[in-house]
């Protein structure tokens, strides 16, 4: 009976530690950052296999890194025009123009055949430690734009694509000092 509470426990603590390290490792995530001179960045970062994935189609993690960089690039054309139509920031009703800084198609192509190398290759006994998470192949998109005022931050919106599904948002604002010729910083 001691034997089978104690596997009981161990059991419930191993999911609630699963949970816990789990939170955010397989969603898609987006950073907004406030910078001087109101500069907002937006970050948005998303497992590329599960985003062409969102509709009926399947695209097998195999299948799309053994593509011809000619017909990978059509699939990286289509991921782009995702972002351009469905990335919006909106302040009152008008639309924001945005600064888009997407990575070259070589660099995603590259990002999904190490993950596939990585998948096929490594020891399926050994688990990655948490900061070593399976996140290290997303791909990271970058946008910017700048607001008048910090107090328009209020009044803006930003819409994300819907195929990335839930999305975990962070937002910062960083703490900026100028320092001046010899003066050291403190927080």
């Amino acid at each position: 009976m001691k034997v089978v509470y104690r596997f009981t426990w161990l059991f419930i603590i191993s999911l609630m530690a699963f949970k816990a390290y789990g939170h955010g490792l397989v969603s898609a995530s987006s950073k907004i950052k406030l910078r001087p001179h109101n500069l907002v960045e937006i970050q948005v970062q998303f497992d590329f296999i599960k985003l062409l994935n969102h509709s009926s189609k399947n695209y097998a993690l195999p299948v799309v890194a053994s593509l011809p960089k000619e017909k990978f690039g059509l699939l990286y054309s289509e991921v782009i025009k995702l972002f351009d139509k469905q990335l919006q920031v909106k302040k009152d009703k008008g639309l924001i123009g945005l600064n888009k800084r997407y990575p070259s198609q070589e660099r995603v192509l590259e990002l999904v055949k190490k993950q596939f190398i990585e998948q096929k290759f490594s020891s399926k006994n050994k688990g990655t430690p948490y900061t070593f998470s399976d996140r290290r192949y997303y791909q990271v998109f970058n946008f910017d734009f700048r607001i008048s005022k910090k107090e328009d931050l209020n009044k803006l919106k930003i819409t994300f694509p819907k195929p990335l599904g839930n999305i975990d948002v962070t937002y910062s604002e960083p703490t900026t000092k100028e320092l001046y010729k010899g003066e050291a910083w403190t927080l």
